[in-house]
């Protein structure tokens, strides 16, 4: 009984495993005023429990994904135990000998990590696994769904966050992650170990030299957080409040806060152009403000300015430009206005607006507009009864007739008048 019921409520639950929920409440409960050593040593024993369900969950919180739906997920974390067995098959078939390893290092010019051997040796066999063209593929801004594939059918593909992950994941099969740190180079991300880069987008040791910045491991998962999302893929509209947690997490969880806090103004610029050309105007005020670019700020409130007055929706329009701080815009934005209630003759209205801008051209157009409409309403008149009963009218037109300053058509009211 007790196993159905934990099956009947694992349908309607968000996580696919009880460690996807251990995960989630990980990151949720994440507070700036959390420690980093403290976060650092409880993030490094998930990833060593299960590097790939903690990534694959980030994604489906983070970026949104709209394809990694439970059932999604769970044949990806099936994927990742082919891969395993892959891999296992590989290394049974290509065996690394420590004393030939030492002879390629030697010939490379690279210093052999002695007292590691055979954690260098494993690491040899994963890059001869992974090296590109085999069963892994290199493409740019990926997302794991297209790294966790099952090696037996597809290749394996991802950019250089995705397949160092990868190699993370695997390593921690067999040995502490502690071992391991990466190495940020610009755009681009490596792993690190013992003084040795590996790169492995190309399956090659290396030794970068413009970048000495070598980072403990667990700073995989901030950049993970901080690459841009894979445009290939639909994604549910993430809103302001998960991105900021997002950018929170990866600043929470890094030590080197300087260069997030760069990459995050980088993102949120990023996320601001591409909200700002969907025409979501909030949302690109709410990203250029978090990336303190009040230049671009002041753009967005013009740009939106000009949509909304295009679309007729003047409030909108006011709204942001006197957001904007251009007087002129603003002026601009209400002469239109008041121009549309003008030609749907709501006059009054439109003669407010005129006159707060201070446009004698355009109050002696409505002034004549309203005159026109009095003279209709007297057209009627043929008796010298019907022109007494419409004094009234008579006496406005003279008024519209003085505030245009046409002294001859005023003339001719009053002689109008003086007749009744």
């Amino acid at each position: 009984m007790m196993n159905f019921l934990k099956w009947f409520f694992g349908l309607f639950s968000q996580y696919v495993s009880p460690f996807e929920k251990k995960v989630d409440k990980f990151f949720v409960n994440i507070k700036s005023t959390d420690s980093i050593g403290s976060i650092k040593d409880k993030l490094l024993a998930l990833m060593q429990e299960n590097l790939m369900i903690v990534n694959v969950w980030l994604e489906k919180k983070f970026k949104g994904y709209i394809y990694l739906t439970k059932s999604m997920r769970r044949q990806m974390y099936a994927n990742t135990l082919l891969i395993i067995k892959k891999l296992e098959e590989f290394c049974t078939g290509h065996e690394i000998k420590i004393d030939e390893l030492r002879i390629f290092f030697k010939d490379q010019g690279f210093a052999f990590p002695d007292g590691d051997e055979v954690k260098l040796a494993y690491l040899y066999q994963i890059m001869m696994f992974l090296e590109p063209g085999k069963y892994y593929r290199y493409i740019s801004t990926a997302s794991f769904g297209k790294l966790l594939r099952d090696p037996n059918k597809e290749k394996l593909e991802g950019d250089c966050n995705q397949i160092v992950t990868l190699y993370i994941y695997l390593y921690s099969l067999k040995f502490p992650l502690s071992d391991l740190q990466i190495k940020l180079l610009p755009e681009h991300v490596c792993l690190h170990f013992r003084e040795i880069d590996i790169e492995c987008t190309s399956g090659q040791f290396a030794k970068y030299t413009e970048n000495r910045d070598v980072l403990p491991v667990t700073e995989i998962i901030s950049t993970n957080l901080l690459d841009l999302s894979d445009f290939r893929e639909d994604a549910q509209v993430i809103t302001p409040e998960v991105i900021v947690k997002s950018a929170q997490l990866a600043y929470a969880i890094s030590s080197l806060k300087t260069m997030v806090a760069k990459n995050l103004n980088i993102a949120y610029h990023n996320l601001a152009v591409a909200a700002l050309n969907s025409h979501k105007f909030d949302s690109a005020i709410f990203f250029f403000d978090k990336a303190g670019d009040r230049e671009q700020l002041l753009a967005v409130y013009r740009n939106a300015t000009v949509y909304y007055t295009g679309l007729k929706n003047f409030q909108k329009a006011l709204f942001y430009a006197s957001k904007s701080g251009d007087h002129d815009l603003e002026k601009n934005v209400k002469f239109n206005q008041a121009v549309e209630l003008f030609n749907q003759n709501s006059i009054d209205h439109a003669l407010e607006i005129f006159s707060s801008l201070g446009d004698e051209k355009m109050k002696k157009a409505c002034y004549q507009k309203q005159y026109n409409q009095l003279v209709g309403q007297v057209a009627h008149v043929k008796t010298l009864q019907e022109a007494k009963n419409s004094k009234s009218t008579y006496q406005k037109m003279l008024v519209l007739a003085e505030k245009m300053g046409d002294s001859s058509l005023a003339e001719s009211v009053r002689g109008t008048l003086s007749k009744i």
